[in-house]
C-alpha cells in the first residue's frame, strides 16, 4: 500500500516476504553504528541463515513484519522494517521493533509503522506492546509515547529500558 509521508514522499509499505532476505542483509550493512545499536542493543553487522529465516518467514498472526520501499529510487532497497511477535507466555502482548534507514529517519516513517503495527495487533487481539530499548534512545521513547495513552517504563540497568504500551485506544 502506498503511503504519503508528511514531507510528501510516497513509500510502499507491504508485508515482508521470504525473498526479502538479501534486502535485510543489505539494509543492516548500510545502517550506521548508532542505528544498529538502537535496534539490536549491541554491534551487529550480519544475520545468520536461521535469523534470516526467522525474520522473513513470518506467519502473519503471531509474528507480523512490514517493510517499506521508496519507489522513486533507482535501486530497490528496504528503507524500514517493523515487526511484532506475540509473547508465548502472554498472548495479549507482543514485542515490537522498528528500524528506519538513516537517510529516512525523522521523516515520519517510524510513526507510520508504529500506527500500522498497532492497528494490526489490535485486529489480532493483542492489547499491549512491549519493547526493549536503549534508555538513551529518545526517538524510540517519543514514538512509543505517541502510540499510547499509558506507557510504563522500567530501567533494567546497563542503559536498557523495558517499555509496556497499552494499545486500547
Amino acid at each position: 500500500m502506498l503511503e504519503r509521508l508528511p514531507d510528501g514522499a510516497l513509500i510502499l509499505i507491504r508485508p515482508i516476504r521470504a525473498d526479502d532476505k538479501r534486502f535485510l542483509e543489505d539494509g543492516l550493512r548500510h545502517l550506521s553504528d548508532e542505528s544498529v545499536h538502537r535496534r539490536f542493543l549491541s554491534p551487529k553487522r550480519s544475520f545468520s541463515r536461521s535469523e534470516l529465516r526467522y525474520l522473513t518467514e513470518v506467519d502473519g498472526r503471531d509474528h507480523v513484519a512490514l517493510v517499506a520501499e521508496y519507489p522513486g529510487e533507482p535501486v530497490r532497497r528496504l528503507i524500514a522494517v517493523g515487526r511484532f511477535v506475540r509473547l508465548v507466555q502472554d498472548p495479549d502482548a507482543a514485542e515490537v521493533a522498528i528500524v528506519v534507514s538513516d537517510d529516512w529517519q525523522r521523516r515520519g516513517v517510524g510513526s507510520l509503522f508504529a500506527e500500522r503495527l498497532a492497528a494490526e495487533a489490535r485486529h489480532l487481539g493483542i492489547r499491549r506492546f512491549t519493547a526493549t530499548i536503549a534508555s538513551d534512545n529518545l526517538p524510540a521513547h517519543k514514538l512509543m509515547q505517541r502510540l499510547t495513552l499509558h506507557l510504563d517504563e522500567h530501567h533494567t540497568g546497563s542503559g536498557v529500558s523495558e517499555l509496556v504500551m497499552d494499545l486500547a485506544a
